[in-house]
């Protein structure tokens, strides 16, 4: 029993938790405080602290720190960027490595492509508006807001149509949510800068 706990203990990426920890820690901290430090420092250092916090969820979904799933899932339960729930973040990352195609512009879940039958049946607007996101300044500007839209439509289908992983990864998502909004109701941290930061954070991400 000894010999397969010490394995275990081995095994466990310490350096990841201490990351982990140190994440939640300075969140903690930075909203908390957020009253007698000016935005101007606030909204950068929590835009990165929600980055790292994403990263660390990326490292979780292809099974980091531990051996146990549950529990690396567990320590990225509080939903500090709001908006994706972790579960379907890992399952839509997931499958992005499974395609066999991974890259190829049509096949890759991750791609912006747009195919040129497609492309020539968009409006101008559109056309103009897809074109400025796949420079730095739209990924940056406009990116995060054409993403999230895109991401939330196909969602609610997926709810509408009664996808039952679905269903529980946005139930457990809300869960998630309920300690980030307490606190920052408790501290006091507005709801429009920290949409600020998690739109900053997304666009750097």
């Amino acid at each position: 029993m000894r010999e397969r706990m010490g394995e275990q203990m081995r095994r466990t990426e310490w350096p990841t938790l201490l990351l982990l920890a140190g994440c939640y820690l300075l969140w903690l901290l930075i909203t908390a405080s957020h009253a007698s430090l000016s935005l101007w420092l606030t909204l950068p250092v929590l835009a990165l602290v929600l980055v790292q916090h994403s990263s660390l969820q990326h490292e979780v979904l292809h099974g980091h720190p531990s051996r146990h799933a549950g529990l690396n899932e567990a320590l990225v339960f509080p939903a500090l960027g709001l908006w994706l729930p972790y579960r379907r973040f890992r399952d839509l990352h997931l499958k992005h490595h499974r395609v066999p195609t991974l890259t190829d512009p049509y096949d890759d879940p991750e791609s912006f492509y747009v195919p040129l039958t497609r492309w020539r049946l968009l409006g101008p607007a559109m056309s103009a508006l897809l074109a400025f996101n796949n420079t730095l300044l739209g990924r940056m500007l406009l990116g995060p807001a054409l993403a999230v839209a895109g991401f939330l439509v196909a969602e609610v289908r997926l709810l509408l149509a009664g996808e039952r992983g679905v269903r529980l990864a946005w139930a457990m998502h809300l869960a998630g949510l309920v300690p980030v909004v307490v606190w920052l109701h408790w501290t006091g941290f507005g709801a429009l800068p920290y949409a600020v930061a998690v739109y900053a954070a997304f666009s750097v991400l």
